[in-house]
């Protein structure tokens, strides 16, 4: 077996600044197979990752309905069916762009090249919509290349709007690159209205280690800082996700046993530290995720 070394871990991003350039992905290319070896340092930070994953959860894949034939045979057919439709997904690439006023950019994630009917669609009322918003840039990115960007570039995007598979995908991808799973919070959006609008912490439960205190609050609270956002309380939510934020970064680790606090210590010190919490010093709060949905 013939192998190259390539060095492309931390080390490397923190002298040159690069995760992989184009000629790494040429050289990389040339080989039959790559073997990565576990990433991660606690010096390397994702301070560029601002983004927001915006998933249509009432249709696609999971919605449409489906088949099998000569089901449990070596002859066994399975048909599964998506539905795309234009009013749902209008609804939400438009609650997309009003989203995207705070750094004004757009990505549609979806599989035009493979999925030529519903990508179509999606791409359609893409461009319709934006029409309506001439001051917010929109692009493409395929969903596989996603995988890719979003690792090594976060910065290149503000939000991503894409359908109920690639969606649930993405949005655990992006969950890892912010910190992983104990620090993602997600809103379920009812945008008309017509019912009310559910937030939850990304993460499941986790019973094999219920009682120990292992469990970060991060999530759960920055979930309740959207929840406050989308029922017009500003203010009160800059300061949860301010007083959230600034514990966090006190941690030197962000789950499990090494957390360097139980889980009810860590909700204590978030809720002492509302009060005195300054939005300013996570970032400009006109340009906040909690800004754009008060």
């Amino acid at each position: 077996m013939e192998t190259t070394e390539f060095d492309l871990g931390a080390g490397h991003y923190l002298r040159t600044g690069v995760v992989l350039d184009e000629a790494g992905v040429e050289k990389l290319r040339e080989h039959e197979a790559i073997l990565l070896g576990a990433v991660g340092d606690p010096r390397v930070t994702a301070e560029n990752c601002d983004l927001v994953v915006l998933r249509e959860n009432t249709e696609g894949l999971y919605a449409g309905g489906g088949s099998t034939t000569h089901a449990g045979t070596p002859h066994a057919v399975a048909l599964q069916n998506s539905v795309t439709t234009v009013a749902a997904t209008t609804e939400i690439v438009e609650f997309a762009f009003r989203l995207a006023e705070r750094r004004r950019r757009v990505t549609l994630c979806h599989k035009t090249n493979s999925l030529v009917h519903a990508g179509q669609l999606w791409q359609d009322v893409v461009d319709e919509v934006a029409t309506r918003h001439p001051g917010v840039e929109h692009d493409y990115v395929h969903a596989d290349a996603m995988c890719l960007h979003l690792p090594t570039n976060p910065g290149r995007f503000d939000v991503v709007v894409t359908d109920n598979l690639f969606g649930d995908i993405l949005s655990d991808l992006g969950a890892t690159v912010q910190g992983g799973l104990g620090v993602a919070a997600s809103a379920n959006h009812n945008p008309p209205g017509s019912a009310p609008s559910m937030f939850e912490p990304v993460h499941g439960s986790a019973p094999d280690t219920a009682g120990r205190g292992w469990a970060n609050p991060a999530a759960a609270v920055l979930s309740a800082a959207l929840c406050l956002a989308t029922l017009g309380e500003r203010d009160a939510a800059l300061a949860l996700e301010a007083a959230a934020a600034s514990v966090l970064a006190e941690l030197p680790a962000l789950a499990g046993p090494d957390m360097g606090a139980t889980t009810d210590e860590l909700g204590h010190r978030i809720a002492d530290r509302v009060a005195t919490a300054d939005p300013a010093a996570i970032g400009d709060p006109a340009r906040s995720l909690i800004s754009a949905l008060a």
